[in-house]
């Protein structure tokens, strides 16, 4: 896979993993049905936001962290990849969070296959991430950088053959003998 492949493939998974936490947090990760004397029976969700407060941060992250790999090159980009695999393991560790419930009894009603897929879809987009994280950390050196072939002026005419200055200045009318 070429350089250039691999850093859009670094930068379109850190999208889709951010996608995947924030649809995470909206979904439904714990839902619960009790009798209240006054109400009767109620029943409590909450989303992947209300019952793992990191979800939506993380995801804020890792879109932040797409700006990252493309601003940096080098050994600063495998240390944001460093951060993208770090970020990962926390999304992982997040996804757990209330797994122990699907385990044991649930009530009526239980909407299963929601807090599955909840918790599925923040594992994934964490393993996203950790993928990512690896890339950048392995190769991102390889990788191109934003703005690499740009020259500012000044170093331009610096890095000019003598001769070819010589042949520049007359081209452009001056004299090249009095400079």
């Amino acid at each position: 896979m070429t350089e250039r492949r691999l850093l859009w493939t670094v930068l379109v998974l850190l999208v889709l993993a951010a996608l995947g936490l924030w649809l995470a947090s909206r979904m439904t990760w714990s839902w619960s049905r009790h009798v209240d004397d006054l109400r009767g029976v109620v029943t409590t969700g909450q989303t992947g936001a209300q019952r793992v407060a990191a979800l939506v941060p993380l995801a804020v992250v890792s879109l932040s962290l797409v700006a990252a790999v493309v601003a940096t090159g080098g050994w600063p980009r495998r240390l944001v990849g460093v951060v993208v695999a770090m970020v990962g393991c926390g999304a992982m560790v997040a996804s757990v969070d209330g797994v122990g419930e699907l385990l044991g009894g649930r009530p009526e009603g239980y909407p299963v296959a929601t807090v599955v897929a909840g918790h599925v879809l923040a594992a994934a987009a964490g393993l996203l991430l950790l993928t990512a994280g690896v890339a950048l950390a392995a190769s991102g050196h390889r990788m191109p950088r934003l703005g690499a072939r740009y020259r500012t002026p000044a170093s331009a005419t610096a890095a000019v053959d003598p001769d070819q200055r010589l042949w520049r200045s007359l081209d452009a009318g001056r004299d090249p003998t009095v400079e």
